[in-house]
């Protein structure tokens, strides 16, 4: 069945193949307008990025398709001005609307790359956001919910039922506390923001983009509900049903009754569009015809606000960076990048990569800087050198998170707070939030993989005295690790006497304002007796979100106090408590491979880890070796017969071969 696509695509694909084509160099390609139209011009834009000879192109030339794939423009010439290229073409009064596809091909001398994309050719431009139609769509007469999608968009359908979206779970092989299976926010899913979804009685289901509003009971085909994705004017609501309630005495002595949303013979919430936040006038028919590609309002609609309020939990994005400035985030903001969130977020099949710290299931490739971006971005070896090794692009490009909004760092549920929006603007208690703007990250070491809580689970203390509920793996100088940005975000969480967190009917808590009744509620849900205490935990969260302009990274005073002994608190990064300093005294004095000798910090690092001779950065950043793994009159045969030692320069020679300490060392 051939795939339809609403509007102007992404993605595109780069093709690095043949003589003088590199890693390092790549083309950022933009289109203007975003969105074409029959009888005007259409400016096609392809940036080189990257290493090019003589920061400049030489040739760029552009290959051009219709919406039926027909090649209508081949290899003409395009205009250069440095590192960018351009083309005006001018689209004929006739031609057909629909995805087209330009091609560029760039050389500087050796110096090449190719990159192709899409571009949409509309009719005319709708929904007031620069979404465009599908002239297909334009049929449409009626619309009777997600079947009216489904008639012509089976596969599509199917893939989003089997998309994480959907089913609010999904495989785990980053976690490394599971096997790999299926687990979610449906699937003993529980966080430290408003605990277990699935007792809200649909409080935490408005916004989810099931028709049934994501009931507990596995989704149909039919509960796809396409225009929450793909249309930025739908807005839709629960049935509220009188005869489905709960009277209450809260916490201040008042009684309130509740009223729950309509579920029909399944169990499945109903839902059904409000009018009273789409423009006035506006019909499901116009919404239907008017569908489009996700933009970053579609997708902030729901991202935006999660844990309860704008900016709410996850510290990097809010309602506004569907418009943010430059210094807010370069990528997103119309005068930056003005990228959507699909660019970095490729959604193939629906299945959309990006889960960082806190989140469980894996459902495509996670994005990448370098996806984009060369592997030595900088023209600073330096520079390049702390991109290739330890430190994240994100430490030094995201100074700080919460730029545009306030975000909560910790949540006190023991101190109810009441929120008028609550329980679908019916009102309710919360845990006393502490927010901050502008707030200066915390940083950790992140291999990719993290540890994450599943109810069921136990759980014990770390050093400080909290429970982890979402923590990064990693560690210093393991090949893998890189320095990441965090949001760490606390709350409280009632500890059962068998070592498990019990999964408060959180319902109860917003109703009431008692948490001990939550509690107790959530514990006769999962069959649990005996006692439990409120104990703190926390959640580290990847801040990968607001890049900054390149002007407002660190200059290298800013970490760094050209002592290699940088203490923690004085600049940016701490580096002690990130294993920087941890070395065995030898190394201290330098007599660990040779005789002392007296070279400045900055000398004496660029001569051990620059140039042929690098050495690995655990030859000197280690622990104090425990012993030898063995005899060293037996040692040294595993590798070589008998030689006499030489003191600190037969270690020196090993060092420099590569020979790792453990091999010879315990430590």
């Amino acid at each position: 069945m051939k795939k339809i696509v609403f509007a102007a695509g992404i993605f595109s694909l780069l093709v690095m193949s043949g003589h003088g084509y590199a890693a390092t160099r790549g083309i950022t390609m933009k289109v203007n307008p975003k969105s074409a139209t029959p009888g005007n011009t259409v400016n096609l834009i392809c940036q080189g990025t990257g290493t090019w000879n003589g920061n400049k192109l030489t040739k760029a030339n552009v290959t051009i398709w219709d919406a039926a794939s027909n090649k209508i423009v081949r290899l003409a010439s395009m205009k250069i001005k440095g590192k960018v290229a351009s083309y005006q073409y001018e689209l004929g009064e006739n031609v057909d609307p629909g995805q087209w596809q330009y091609e560029c091909r760039l050389s500087s001398g050796n110096n090449k790359a190719t990159k192709k994309r899409e571009f949409s050719v509309a009719a005319s431009v709708v929904d007031g956001g620069g979404a465009e139609p599908v002239a297909a769509h334009q049929s449409i007469q009626s619309y009777d919910g997600p079947s009216t999608c489904i008639a012509c968009h089976k596969i599509e359908a199917q893939d989003m039922l089997d998309s994480l979206h959907m089913q609010w779970s999904g495989p785990t092989p980053e976690l490394s506390n599971t096997t790999g299976e299926d687990l979610g926010k449906a699937v003993a899913g529980i966080n430290t923001f408003c605990t277990y979804a699935m007792t809200s009685k649909g409080a935490c289901f408005s916004c989810h983009v099931r028709a049934d509003g994501n009931a507990p009971h596995p989704p149909e085909l039919n509960d796809v509900d396409c225009l929450m994705c793909h249309s930025d004017t739908y807005q839709r609501k629960f049935v509220e049903d009188p005869n489905s309630t709960e009277t209450v005495t809260n916490i201040n002595g008042e009684t309130k009754t509740y009223v729950f949303g309509l579920v029909d013979a399944n169990g499945d919430y109903v839902t059904e569009p409000d009018f009273s936040k789409m423009p006035p006038g506006t019909t499901m028919v116009d919404i239907a015809r008017n569908v489009h590609l996700p933009t970053r309002t579609s997708c902030l609609r729901c991202h935006a606000k999660a844990g309860g309020g704008d900016w709410t939990k996850r510290g990097d994005m809010g309602m506004n960076t569907a418009n943010p400035t430059v210094d807010q985030d370069v990528h997103m903001s119309p005068a930056g990048a003005d990228l959507t969130c699909t660019a970095c977020h490729k959604a193939v099949d629906h299945r959309i990569g990006g889960r960082g710290i806190d989140l469980r299931q894996t459902e495509a490739p996670d994005p990448k800087c370098t996806d984009c971006h060369a592997a030595a971005p900088h023209s600073s070896a330096t520079l390049n050198r702390h991109a290739k090794g330890q430190v994240s692009c994100q430490v030094c490009h995201i100074r700080t998170f919460a730029k545009g909004g306030a975000t909560e760092m910790s949540r006190d549920w023991l101190q109810p707070q009441w929120n008028a929006a609550f329980c679908n603007g019916q009102g309710g208690f919360v845990g006393e939030e502490v927010k901050a703007a502008n707030v200066k990250p915390e940083y950790v070491w992140f291999d990719g993989t993290s540890s994450v809580y599943n109810i069921g689970e136990t759980i014990e203390a770390d050093q400080r005295g909290v429970y982890p509920m979402a923590k990064a793996n990693g560690g210093p100088f393991d090949g893998k690790s890189k320095i990441v940005p965090i949001k760490r975000h606390f709350s409280i969480m009632p500890l059962h006497e068998s070592g498990k967190i019990v999964p408060p009917a959180i319902m109860w808590m917003f109703m009431t304002g008692d948490f001990d009744r939550a509690v107790e509620e959530g514990m006769s849900e999962e069959g649990m007796t005996g006692n439990y205490t409120f104990v703190d935990v926390d959640a580290e969260m990847l801040i990968t979100h607001g890049v900054e302009p390149k002007s407002k990274a660190p200059s290298c005073a800013e970490c760094h106090d050209s002592s290699g002994k940088t203490a923690d608190g004085t600049k940016m990064i701490p580096f002690a408590e990130l294993g920087y300093h941890t070395w065995p005294a030898k190394v201290r004095n330098c007599t660990l491979c040779h005789e002392a000798e007296n070279l400045s910090w900055t000398a004496m690092h660029n001569k051990h880890a620059s140039g042929e001779a690098a050495m690995a950065c655990t030859s000197c950043h280690t622990t104090e070796p425990a012993g030898l793994v063995k005899a060293k009159s037996d040692l040294c045969n595993d590798c070589h017969g008998m030689e006499s030692w030489q003191g600190s320069a037969s270690h020196g020679e090993h060092v420099q071969e590569g020979i790792k300490c453990v091999k010879c060392h315990r430590f």
